[in-house]
Protein backbone atom coordinates (compact mmCIF):
# COMPACT_ATOMS: atom_id res chain seq x y z
CA UNK A 1 0.00 0.00 0.00
CA UNK A 2 0.81 3.66 0.09
CA UNK A 3 3.44 4.50 2.70
CA UNK A 4 2.99 7.63 4.81
CA UNK A 5 6.70 8.43 4.58
CA UNK A 6 6.55 8.42 0.78
CA UNK A 7 3.47 10.68 0.81
CA UNK A 8 5.23 13.15 3.11
CA UNK A 9 8.30 13.06 0.87
CA UNK A 10 6.22 13.87 -2.24
CA UNK A 11 4.42 16.70 -0.43
CA UNK A 12 7.77 18.09 0.71
CA UNK A 13 9.21 17.93 -2.81
CA UNK A 14 6.28 19.92 -4.16
CA UNK A 15 5.25 22.24 -1.33
CA UNK A 16 8.55 23.33 0.23
CA UNK A 17 9.89 25.05 -2.93
CA UNK A 18 6.49 26.70 -3.50
CA UNK A 19 6.30 27.91 0.11
CA UNK A 20 9.86 29.27 -0.03
CA UNK A 21 9.10 31.08 -3.28
CA UNK A 22 5.93 32.59 -1.86
CA UNK A 23 7.73 33.72 1.32
CA UNK A 24 10.56 35.32 -0.67
CA UNK A 25 8.10 37.12 -2.94
CA UNK A 26 6.11 38.39 0.06
CA UNK A 27 9.20 39.67 1.89
CA UNK A 28 11.01 41.12 -1.11
CA UNK A 29 9.10 41.45 -4.36
CA UNK A 30 12.08 43.24 -5.96
CA UNK A 31 14.47 40.41 -5.11
CA UNK A 32 11.92 37.85 -6.32
CA UNK A 33 11.59 39.72 -9.63
CA UNK A 34 15.39 39.88 -10.06
CA UNK A 35 15.76 36.20 -9.15
CA UNK A 36 12.98 35.06 -11.51
CA UNK A 37 15.10 34.60 -14.63
CA UNK A 38 18.09 32.93 -12.92
CA UNK A 39 15.74 30.57 -11.07
CA UNK A 40 13.99 29.65 -14.33
CA UNK A 41 17.34 28.98 -16.01
CA UNK A 42 18.47 26.92 -13.02
CA UNK A 43 15.22 24.94 -13.17
CA UNK A 44 15.73 24.13 -16.84
CA UNK A 45 19.33 23.08 -16.18
CA UNK A 46 18.18 20.80 -13.34
CA UNK A 47 15.47 19.32 -15.59
CA UNK A 48 18.00 18.62 -18.33
CA UNK A 49 20.45 17.04 -15.87
CA UNK A 50 17.76 14.86 -14.27
CA UNK A 51 16.33 13.88 -17.68
CA UNK A 52 19.71 13.06 -19.16
CA UNK A 53 20.66 11.19 -15.99
CA UNK A 54 17.50 9.09 -16.13
CA UNK A 55 18.03 8.38 -19.83
CA UNK A 56 21.74 7.57 -19.38
CA UNK A 57 20.91 5.27 -16.48
CA UNK A 58 18.84 3.24 -18.89
CA UNK A 59 20.87 3.81 -22.06
CA UNK A 60 20.94 0.09 -22.90
CA UNK A 61 17.14 0.15 -23.03
CA UNK A 62 16.74 3.65 -24.48
CA UNK A 63 15.77 2.54 -27.99
CA UNK A 64 13.14 0.21 -26.53
CA UNK A 65 11.80 2.96 -24.26
CA UNK A 66 11.58 5.40 -27.16
CA UNK A 67 9.71 2.74 -29.13
CA UNK A 68 7.39 2.10 -26.20
CA UNK A 69 6.64 5.66 -25.07
CA UNK A 70 8.13 8.04 -27.65
CA UNK A 71 5.14 8.14 -29.98
CA UNK A 72 2.61 8.35 -27.16
CA UNK A 73 4.49 11.11 -25.33
CA UNK A 74 4.97 13.02 -28.58
CA UNK A 75 1.26 12.77 -29.41
CA UNK A 76 0.33 13.80 -25.86
CA UNK A 77 2.63 16.81 -26.04
CA UNK A 78 1.34 17.95 -29.44
CA UNK A 79 -2.26 17.38 -28.35
CA UNK A 80 -1.68 19.43 -25.19
CA UNK A 81 -0.08 22.28 -27.14
CA UNK A 82 -2.83 22.23 -29.77
CA UNK A 83 -5.69 22.03 -27.27
CA UNK A 84 -4.18 24.83 -25.19
CA UNK A 85 -4.04 27.04 -28.27
CA UNK A 86 -7.39 26.00 -29.77
CA UNK A 87 -9.20 26.24 -26.43
CA UNK A 88 -7.96 29.77 -25.90
CA UNK A 89 -8.97 30.77 -29.43
CA UNK A 90 -12.43 29.22 -28.91
CA UNK A 91 -12.75 31.40 -25.82
CA UNK A 92 -11.90 34.33 -28.10
CA UNK A 93 -8.60 35.16 -26.44
CA UNK A 94 -6.16 37.06 -28.61
CA UNK A 95 -3.35 35.21 -30.35
CA UNK A 96 -0.67 36.13 -27.80
CA UNK A 97 -2.82 34.81 -24.96
CA UNK A 98 -3.58 31.68 -26.98
CA UNK A 99 0.14 31.07 -27.51
CA UNK A 100 0.80 31.56 -23.78
CA UNK A 101 -2.07 29.20 -22.96
CA UNK A 102 -0.68 26.64 -25.39
CA UNK A 103 2.72 26.69 -23.69
CA UNK A 104 1.16 26.56 -20.21
CA UNK A 105 -0.93 23.52 -21.10
CA UNK A 106 1.72 21.83 -23.25
CA UNK A 107 4.71 22.14 -20.95
CA UNK A 108 4.17 19.89 -17.98
CA UNK A 109 6.18 19.66 -14.80
CA UNK A 110 8.28 16.63 -15.62
CA UNK A 111 10.85 17.61 -13.01
CA UNK A 112 8.43 16.69 -10.23
CA UNK A 113 7.54 13.41 -11.94
CA UNK A 114 11.21 12.56 -12.42
CA UNK A 115 12.11 13.48 -8.85
CA UNK A 116 9.30 11.36 -7.44
CA UNK A 117 10.16 8.40 -9.67
CA UNK A 118 13.90 8.53 -8.99
CA UNK A 119 14.09 9.55 -5.33
CA UNK A 120 10.80 8.54 -3.74
CA UNK A 121 10.00 5.39 -5.73
CA UNK A 122 13.67 4.64 -6.49
CA UNK A 123 12.66 3.49 -9.97
CA UNK A 124 14.51 4.51 -13.09
CA UNK A 125 12.03 2.53 -15.16
CA UNK A 126 9.09 4.56 -13.83
CA UNK A 127 11.03 7.75 -14.66
CA UNK A 128 11.54 6.86 -18.34
CA UNK A 129 8.22 8.18 -19.72
CA UNK A 130 8.79 11.50 -17.91
CA UNK A 131 12.37 11.70 -19.13
CA UNK A 132 11.36 10.98 -22.72
CA UNK A 133 8.50 13.48 -22.45
CA UNK A 134 10.77 16.17 -21.02
CA UNK A 135 13.10 15.86 -23.99
CA UNK A 136 10.32 15.74 -26.59
CA UNK A 137 8.32 18.45 -24.81
CA UNK A 138 10.94 21.16 -25.27
CA UNK A 139 11.69 20.19 -28.86
CA UNK A 140 8.01 20.01 -29.83
CA UNK A 141 7.01 23.12 -27.84
CA UNK A 142 9.80 25.10 -29.51
CA UNK A 143 8.75 23.91 -32.97
CA UNK A 144 5.06 24.49 -32.21
CA UNK A 145 5.75 27.97 -30.84
CA UNK A 146 7.87 28.82 -33.84
CA UNK A 147 5.19 27.66 -36.26
CA UNK A 148 2.29 29.49 -34.64
CA UNK A 149 4.22 32.71 -34.07
CA UNK A 150 5.55 32.74 -37.64
CA UNK A 151 2.15 31.93 -39.06
CA UNK A 152 0.55 34.76 -37.08
CA UNK A 153 3.23 37.35 -37.76
CA UNK A 154 2.88 37.19 -41.52
CA UNK A 155 2.03 40.52 -43.16
CA UNK A 156 -1.66 41.27 -43.18
CA UNK A 157 -2.45 39.07 -40.19
CA UNK A 158 -4.17 40.85 -37.33
CA UNK A 159 -2.75 40.47 -33.84
CA UNK A 160 -6.20 40.35 -32.27
CA UNK A 161 -9.16 38.21 -33.18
Amino acid sequence: GLQLGKVVQVIAIVLIPVAVGMAVRRRSADFAARADRPVRIFSIVVLVIVSVGALLGERENLADYMQQVGLVTGIFCLASLTLGYAGARLLRLDKRQAIASSMEVGIHNTTVALTIALSVLDSTEVAIPSAVYSVLMYVLATAFGYLITRRHSEPGTADRA
